[in-house]
């Protein structure tokens, strides 16, 4: 493991509580000696994502994703192995020894970044509030309704109408204008550096934690067309504009607590939102949303409110963030703001209880498609009404839960006058051929999945199954069952586990499952360890076994008849492996 000593993970792992850790993130309910829940990783409405307090590890029998109480960390909360162990370290009052050279250089290059941003952050904000450069941003925000104490809190600044002020103050603080730049902080042309942002209004960006990721820059004259209204940071080593969301950092509880978020587009109407109370509110940083957004909010609440203008809210590529959102299992409903108004203006003008009145007037997705769809049709015209028809039934094909499809189904029938019997035929028959679709596309998969198992009867998987579940569990068995064992007796899919386990017998899956560097071979044998034990199967472990040799027993004598039509050196092998199985001794305890 590159970094911090093996002994101190393994302390470190010992001390955490997997199941407290993952429960801060998703409800698990106990069942058996493990704790389930549904996955935070992939959209499920069963549950399949499984937490072994024992052997303290996660493995999701959905999507795959499984690991330890670190990884856990590092997926979640899309980290590094060391930000992660020192957040368990903390947790459960651990220390950490030094780091090696390696892990030391990508820790202080992460920490490097976050200083620069952070020592940035606070020079803007001392110049709005303290430098005469700063007094006509100041008097822009005031203004705008933001007071000192707001200014402070958010750590808005100003960045100066100069090409050099920043990349000065920073190259005296010892920081190089190459990396400056490469952070995004500082441009360069032609060999020349100068400061990205000038004469705009800072916005910080801030991970949950807090820190400064990134800044996002406007100007405060809105009527110069010649520059851009926004500047944004370009991503960087610590900032992935799809994997955050502005304002979190403060919106976090109460979005818990409120259990929905309100997600916006600008920093202002963030800003104004929190100002007035409605302190659940965060910004997309882009209109076009993305699954580790979705996966982001869903930690906190399961219930969204999209408060865009009216152009933004129906523009397509929304649409499509608003899809992704759903599809990761959160409900979605469109706030319609009065034409022409955002959020910021809305709430200004008529205040916070008015804005949350229009929460409670707001549509669930598919209403609002449907009203984007019927917007500015002539329905006299006959190709206006098949056309909606069509798209009114794509958008039923769509919907992945039955009974809300139905229920659509119902209200679209009765609303636009289609007959019942058409929307059900033509939607029948999309729904099969959407079926068909996905069968296609996982044909591939599914073959070459047959393939690499053997033909063998069920009843040998079944009991595969448990004899790789307690090679895995047990290392006190594993010498006296891999002597009588090869490989070829298992299924393709499995060989690799067993080949791993014969090479490293003294394996222990809770301690080195993360040294795994075959990411399938590791999720496999997650999968294994993860499933519940039968504590009959343990004490009848030996009949099971016996039932396996006699099985491979019977599949080589199989062969063995057909030996005319076998290789000699093959035959040598079968003949080779039946006298290893002949000479198991069933008395033979475990």
């Amino acid at each position: 493991m590159p970094g911090i000593n093996d002994s101190f993970i393994e302390k470190l792992k010992d001390r955490a509580n997997i199941v407290e850790l993952v429960s801060d993130y998703l409800s698990l309910k106990k069942a058996g000696k493990n704790y389930k829940g549904l996955c935070p990783f992939h959209q499920e409405k069963t549950p399949s994502f499984n937490v072994d307090p024992e052997k303290q590890l996660y493995y999701c029998f959905g999507c795959g994703a499984g690991g330890d109480i670190i990884s856990f960390l590092m997926e979640i909360e899309n980290t590094t192995f060391i930000e992660a162990v020192k957040v368990i370290a903390r947790r459960v009052g651990l220390v950490i020894p030094e780091e090696n050279p390696y892990e030391q250089q990508q820790t202080k290059a992460r920490d490097r970044v976050f200083t620069i941003n952070n020592l940035t952050a606070r020079f803007y904000n001392y110049l709005l509030l303290n430098d005469q450069a700063g007094k006509n941003a100041l008097a822009y925000l005031y203004k705008r309704g933001f007071q000192e104490e707001d200014i402070k809190k958010y750590q808005l600044g100003y960045a100066p109408d100069s090409w050099h002020a920043l990349l000065k103050f920073l190259v005296s603080k010892g920081y190089q204008k190459e990396e400056l730049h490469q952070i995004g902080l500082i441009s360069k042309s032609k060999g020349n550096y100068f400061d990205k942002f000038r004469n705009r209004v800072i916005f910080p960006i801030f991970n949950v934690r807090g820190e400064v990721l990134a800044f996002g820059a406007r100007v405060i004259d809105s009527a110069d067309s010649s520059k851009p209204k926004y500047l944004n940071s370009p991503e960087t080593l610590i900032y992935k504009k799809g994997e955050n969301l502005y304002g979190l950092n403060w919106a976090k509880n109460s979005i818990r607590s409120n259990n929905y978020s309100i997600i916006m587009e600008g920093y202002t109407d963030v800003l104004t939102a929190h100002q007035y109370g409605i302190d659940n509110a965060v910004a997309s940083l882009g209109t076009a949303l993305t699954t580790e957004q979705a996966r982001l909010l869903k930690r906190y609440a399961s219930t969204v409110y999209i408060a865009y203008d009216a152009d933004a809210a129906g523009a397509r590529a929304t649409m499509r963030g608003l899809d992704i959102l759903k599809s990761n299992g959160l409900k979605v409903r469109i706030v319609s703001l009065p034409e022409d108004m955002d959020p910021d203006e809305y709430i200004k003008k008529e205040g916070g209880d008015a804005f949350r009145n229009f929460l409670k007037e707001s549509l669930p997705l598919i209403d609002f498609k449907i009203k984007e769809l019927v917007k500015n049709r002539d329905f006299s015209q006959v190709e206006e009404r098949i056309d909606l028809t069509r798209k009114l039934i794509y958008l039923l094909i769509n919907i992945d839960d039955n009974i809300e499809r139905q229920v659509y189904a119902d209200k679209i029938a009765e609303r636009f006058a289609i007959d019942r019997a058409l929307i059900k035929k033509e939607l029948n028959k999309g729904l099969q051929e959407k079926d068909t679709k996905k069968k296609d596309k996982n044909y591939k998969n599914r073959y070459t999945k047959k393939d690499n198992e053997t033909n063998t009867p069920n009843n040998i998987n079944r009991i595969e199954t448990i004899i790789i579940k307690q090679l895995i569990d047990r290392p006190d068995i594993r010498e006296k069952v891999l002597k009588y064992l090869e490989t070829d007796f298992f299924s393709r899919n499995n060989r690799n586990i067993i080949e791993y386990i014969c090479k490293n017998p003294r394996f222990d899956v809770k301690e080195d499952i993360n040294k795994l560097q075959d990411k399938e071979l590791k999720k496999r044998m997650l999968a294994f360890a993860v499933a519940n034990n039968n504590s009959n199967i343990i004490n009848k472990f030996g009949v099971i076994f016996s039932k396996f040799i006699l099985e491979v027993k019977k599949r080589l004598y199989a062969r063995l008849q057909n030996s005319d039509n076998i290789e000699l050196d093959e035959l040598n092998i079968l003949l080779l492996n039946f006298k290893k199985l002949s000479a198991y001794n069933r008395k033979e305890g475990f």
